[in-house]
């Protein structure tokens, strides 16, 4: 993997089979990739808590009362600037960026035009299009519609993790891969099971056809630019607005090579750091590989089966930290139906719940390194912290577990209320919810085994 300056990640092509004409398309699709890069450092401050998107000297309740009168001020796609007489105004990114983009989309058109593949092609066309004009619903509703294909390719506004202040506008970024086959068989095997399990409790009346909608891939990643590229994601679940998903579903996309750094990086290093000696010896290191690899699954179908509409107006700050520990503990939660069907080995789930609690601190020393990913660490700080306290964890001279099934009921204990709080919960009810179990002490105190991995 070849780091550089700009905020751009390109790893190793070696081993990933294709044609002629599929290595032609790639290779402008990594251009389109590389031309977002300074798009994004014109939206990156890691100085203002609202980034580059609204005026420096803007405070929240002026952006909020602007909004009042003119919405796309607080529209995801919108850059908030002052006029002439200082009044806010919003400036749509197509327009904002309209040169830069110009360029993006030439190279995008450029490899409509190489590809084999007819639905690719329509694809690429209207990807290109929605940099151009903003319409970005459209680009993802044909994207969320066509018949997955061995290339990858995401592109645009699309987190908002840069978003400090509002958690509203989305950064750019990119990525381009190619499917790995055999994992992702895998991948669509714990989703299935996962959305099996997911079904037989819901009520007749609740909507389930979104279920059907999901759709999961594992990809050799060729290259991250844009916000991707600082925070090196293992994994994403995409689309981020709940009505499209519910109307046509949703796709997950596991980043193999960003994952095997981390796991070699962090997660396995983590791993011997927190853990007892003695605990260490059950778990081979292709069993954790695997069993972290697991997690990213298990996360990102979370998110498509814990979507409830109105949580983020409800939850404000609080929801980005409940919407994401909540689909990790859930997704571990589930591994018990395939661990009845004989799906998986108890070891196979035992590893999966060890790299949950190494990507636990993984998570922790990103944000040492990263703010911006604060809810993660909290997050997980609230399930370390509810296991210790609850005893299903042993905390002596490093982690371990005195009784399996223990751990196992109480991550099912704290599955149910991290989702009622999402379903139901009330703004106070996740604010004393936080207070009570989000303390980062727990990782603080393991601080002296990790100093190599800061």
């Amino acid at each position: 993997m070849t780091p550089t300056k700009i905020p751009i990640v390109k790893f190793p092509s070696k081993g990933i089979k294709l044609s002629t004409s599929e290595k032609k398309v790639v290779r402008k699709l990594v251009k389109a990739a590389e031309s977002i890069a300074p798009i994004y450092l014109k939206q990156e401050n890691n100085r203002n808590n609202g980034a580059n998107f609204y005026p420096r000297d803007a405070t929240r309740i002026q952006i909020l009362e602007a909004a009042k009168k003119d919405p796309e001020i607080l529209s995801p796609f919108t850059i908030v600037e002052r006029d002439k007489k200082g009044k806010l105004i919003a400036i749509p990114y197509h327009v904002k960026f309209k040169s830069q983009l110009k360029k993006t989309a030439g190279f995008i058109r450029e490899a409509a035009k190489l590809t084999d593949n007819k639905d690719f092609a329509k694809r690429l066309e209207v990807q290109a299009n929605a940099l151009l004009d903003g319409n970005y619903e459209a680009s993802d509703i044909y994207w969320l519609s066509m018949k997955p294909y061995k290339i990858s390719f995401v592109i645009g506004p699309v987190e908002r993790y840069l978003d400090k202040l509002f958690f509203t506008k989305c950064a750019c970024q990119a990525w381009v891969g190619v499917m790995d086959e055999k994992l992702t068989e895998d991948a669509i095997r714990f989703k299935d099971f996962i959305i099996g399990s997911r079904r037989r409790v819901l009520a007749p009346s609740e909507k389930v056809d979104f279920l059907d909608k999901i759709q999961i891939r594992v990809d050799n990643t060729l290259i991250f630019s844009g916000l991707i590229s600082r925070f090196m994601f293992t994994s994403t679940n995409l689309p981020n607005d709940v009505n499209i998903m519910e109307r046509y579903g949703s796709r997950v996309s596991i980043f193999k090579p960003s994952f095997e750094r981390k796991f070699e990086t962090e997660h396995h290093p983590i791993f011997h750091a927190v853990f007892e000696e003695k605990f260490q010896e059950n778990y081979p290191v292709d069993v954790l590989r695997l069993g972290s690899l697991r997690n990213s699954y298990l996360n990102e179908i979370g998110h498509s089966v814990l979507r409830y509409r109105d949580a983020e107006t409800r939850l404000k700050e609080y929801f980005p930290i409940f919407d994401e520990i909540s689909s990790s503990v859930f997704g571990v939660k589930s591994c018990g139906a395939l661990l009845l069907k004989d799906a998986i080995s108890q070891k196979e789930l035992e590893a999966i719940m060890v790299m949950f609690i190494a990507r636990a601190f993984s998570w922790w020393l990103t944000y040492l390194r990263e703010p911006g990913v604060v809810h993660y660490a909290q997050g997980f700080a609230v399930a370390l912290n509810f296991f210790v306290e609850s005893g299903a964890i042993r905390e002596s001279g490093g982690f371990s577990w005195p009784n399996f099934t223990k751990l196992f009921v109480s991550i099912n204990e704290l599955s149910d209320a991290l989702e009622r709080i999402l379903a139901v919960g009330s703004y106070e009810d996740a604010e004393q919810f936080i207070e009570k179990h989000a303390s980062l002490d727990i990782f603080e105190r393991f601080l002296p085994n990790l100093k190599e991995l800061l």
